[in-house]
């Protein structure tokens, strides 16, 4: 959901590492080596284009960090920066078809480049980056390594989606942990007894209804034997439609259960995401269903009670409970670097465990180099837990190819009546999905 990726603000820190260890450390350390022994003082800048809304504490921790000592690194760094959304989505495809491309690019992911952008031979193929052997595989195939090429390496902080719930009211209330959605349902009735209300939906905020109702997908993508990468892969071929997603369709379903049962805040359709943060760290609500920007934001606002908040899992009426994952933004270099060694050099560097420790100091979070440590909330590490025990999948719009994600509009139309089946919401993507695929003469769809 490209709205929700502007999710993740978080507490600042800053911490410098003085020497060049680990991947890419070594390389950028003899290269820079070279240079002072010729007596270059010379350093290369490398121009560099994201949108506005992702430059944030880690990047400016790690540009400073790269331009102070650019001398050793042997290059340095120039951002550029252009306006988020779905303007700044049609700058980057004007970009791309007119190849008129900085030296590394931030996108979503490659995938991106391909269906959206149609420029994906315009980005530099980096398999055999040292870095790489500091990444489970699984959790660069499919995004970062696509194609059976390396065409971007991860920045940034993963996102997990969950039930974020107060701790202290599930306690007063006598409530456990759910396993299963009848168990839910069983503590939903304790909360609304002792006048709390149960879960709060913020759909003023439309893109934040979406959480909830896509959890069933994971477990389509289970049932089938596969992960959502080959869930979508039957979807984006048109082998599979949304609507025969017997578990998504009946996760759609079980969101208006909640609301026709009473359950969830009145206002909803008026109420932010920031009112259901204030709710849930003040106890007026006892769940939210979000991402672990709740907990980030919780935790920047209301620190006295970021203790107090836990997270898990998503009920399934089976009780096989898994959570989203959200994988981080990608940077990747393009074609129009004119030294493509010092470009993948830098990239190299940016993606270590030294450079990605700079970012996480800075920006606080759970980071896909196996070397960093951050300092996450209790309930951001509630959902770690679950996905370093394998029970998360990469969210669906991360992969999908022709569904562009409008799944808000229609699960609202859903809650208010103007749709009367939680079919009709899947086959509102099927409809997108279809739509998009023929505009770009898909031969799967004729």
């Amino acid at each position: 959901m490209k709205k929700s990726k502007k999710w993740l603000a978080m507490s600042l820190a800053f911490s410098m590492v003085a020497s060049l260890s680990g991947c890419g450390g070594n390389s950028a350390a003899s290269g820079a080596g070279s240079a002072a022994a010729k007596g270059n003082p010379e350093v290369k800048t490398l121009s560099v284009l994201m949108y506005t809304d992702w430059y944030k504490a880690g990047w400016q921790a790690l540009e400073q960090y790269i331009n102070e000592n650019s001398s050793e690194l042997g290059f340095k760094l120039e951002i550029s920066k252009i306006q988020g959304g779905s303007q700044g989505d049609q700058v980057l495809q004007t970009k791309f078809a007119t190849n008129d491309l900085p030296d590394i690019i931030q996108v979503y992911k490659p995938q991106w480049v391909e269906s959206y952008a149609n420029g994906l031979d315009k980005l530099v193929d980096l398999t055999g980056l040292d870095c790489v052997s500091e990444y489970d595989k699984k959790a660069l195939d499919g995004t970062f390594m696509y194609q059976g090429k390396l065409y971007a390496v991860p920045i940034d902080s993963v996102v997990l989606s969950g039930v974020f719930y107060n701790k202290k009211v599930f306690e007063a209330a006598g409530a456990a942990i759910p396993g299963t959605w009848d168990e839910l349902l069983a503590v939903c009735e304790k909360l609304k007894a002792k006048g709390v209300t149960p879960v709060y939906y913020s759909g003023k905020d439309a893109w934040s209804v979406q959480p909830p109702a896509i959890s069933g997908l994971l477990n389509d993508a289970a049932e089938k034997g596969t992960d959502t990468f080959g869930l979508m892969d039957q979807i984006n071929t048109n082998k599979l439609k949304y609507a025969d997603c017997t578990n998504f369709v009946g996760s759609i379903e079980r969101t208006k259960d909640l609301i026709d049962l009473g359950y969830v805040n009145e206002t909803y359709l008026s109420d932010t995401v920031d009112n259901a943060h204030q709710a849930l760290a003040n106890g007026e609500c006892a769940m939210y269903i979000n991402g672990t920007w709740c907990a980030d934001n919780i935790n920047k606002k209301f620190p006295d009670k970021i203790d107090d908040i836990g997270a898990f899992a998503i009920p399934t009426p089976g009780g096989d409970n898994y959570i989203n994952m959200f994988t981080p933004y990608s940077l990747a270099l393009t074609t129009n670097c004119k030294d493509a060694e010092l470009g993948k050099k830098a990239l190299n560097f940016i993606a270590s465990q030294k450079a990605q420790q700079i970012y996480a100091d800075a920006q606080p979070g759970v980071y896909l180099n196996k070397n960093v440590t951050s300092d996450i909330p209790k309930a951001t590490e509630d959902l770690k837990k679950l996905m370093d025990s394998g029970k998360s999948m990469t969210d669906w719009e991360e992969i999908n190819k022709y569904s562009y994600g409008n799944l808000s509009e229609p699960l609202l139309n859903y809650y208010t009546g103007m749709l009367k089946d939680a079919k009709e919401v899947a086959q509102a993507l099927d409809t997108e999905t279809e739509r998009n695929a023929k505009a770009q003469g898909d031969s799967n769809w004729k």
